[in-house]
């Protein structure tokens, strides 16, 4: 009777926990798939460009600002150097301005310099707009036969792009402080402060303004340094006759002759005043020593 009882017992215990077990399993199922749900109405509102927990203003900031700027048109400085021969330096100047025009550029600076009988040669800096940068090489490289030609390039986007936003930056803190400088009523120490920061924002947009000018101006217009060295009128030296040459040694003689002579009046100028000193000196000192001399002799004569 008491195993039947018991026996009883452990078949309803073991019942009960089988069904609670069933009712955990069963409330687990119904949950997961609200959780995913959730999960996935919460990353399609990420995805879509909903609101998030993060901070305004500084999640993405980094890449937002390289893709924007990625966006834009690049800021590159080009600069090239070339180096040509020639038969004739006049048609190859004339020829360059021609082209450089007809690119719409201009010529910054010209030297052109040679001796008689010798070799010219001519350097050019050219600046020429960007978009027209490869024709114009093209251009020069045809005037003649090249030498040596090197290009360089510098890409000032981000300086450029950096700079166009802090000074519009610094136009809105130039306007805040002049709307604080009208509305004020605080006292002339306060208003000289305020005045003091407006003509140091002032002073900061000036300057980016002017190297922001610069920038442009360099990367809109290529800078190419040309050289050009001359072959045709070059004419070597003959070698001299024998008249020639006595004709040359009488001149250099004769020249030397020349310079002697100005050297000897040159020295006799520079003593002049010093022979005039020791005459002054030496007189005197003569005419002592004669009355001195003539002193002893007559002591000498017998009486």
């Amino acid at each position: 009777m008491s195993s039947t009882g018991n026996g009883a017992g452990r078949r309803t215990r073991t019942r009960l926990l089988a069904l609670i077990a069933g009712g955990l399993l069963l409330a687990a199922g119904c949950a997961m798939p609200q959780a995913r749900r959730a999960s996935t109405e919460v990353s399609g509102k990420e995805a879509a460009g909903g609101p998030s927990t993060a901070a305004p203003g500084r999640a993405h900031s980094g890449p937002a600002t390289v893709q924007n700027v990625a966006l834009l048109p690049r800021k590159i400085i080009y600069t090239a150097e070339v180096e040509l021969v020639a038969e004739s330096l006049s048609v190859v100047a004339r020829d360059l301005a021609e082209l450089v025009k007809a690119r719409g550029g201009y010529v910054a600076e010209t030297d052109i310099g040679g001796e008689t009988e010798s070799p010219r040669q001519g350097r050019w800096k050219v600046r020429v707009p960007v978009e027209q940068f490869e024709a114009f090489m093209a251009g020069v490289t045809r005037l003649g036969e090249v030498r040596t030609t090197r290009t360089d390039s510098q890409d000032v986007s981000e300086e450029f792009y950096d700079l166009d936003a802090r000074i519009k930056n610094k136009k809105i803190e130039e306007a805040r402080l002049l709307e604080h400088l009208q509305r004020t009523t605080a006292k002339l120490q306060d208003i000289l402060a305020v005045e003091r920061e407006l003509s140091r924002v002032r002073g900061e947009i000036e300057r980016m303004e002017g190297r922001l000018r610069v920038l442009a101006n360099l990367s809109d217009l290529t800078t190419v340094t040309i050289t050009i060295q001359e072959i045709k009128d070059y004419v070597a030296p003959k070698p001299p006759t024998f008249a020639t040459q006595i004709g040359r040694t009488l001149a250099e003689s004769l020249g030397q002759l020349r310079d002697f002579g100005k050297a000897l009046v040159l020295i006799a100028i520079a003593l002049l005043p010093w022979l005039v000193v020791a005459a002054l000196v030496a007189f005197p000192v003569r005419l002592l020593v004669r009355r001195v001399r003539s002193a002893r002799a007559t002591k000498a004569r017998p009486v």
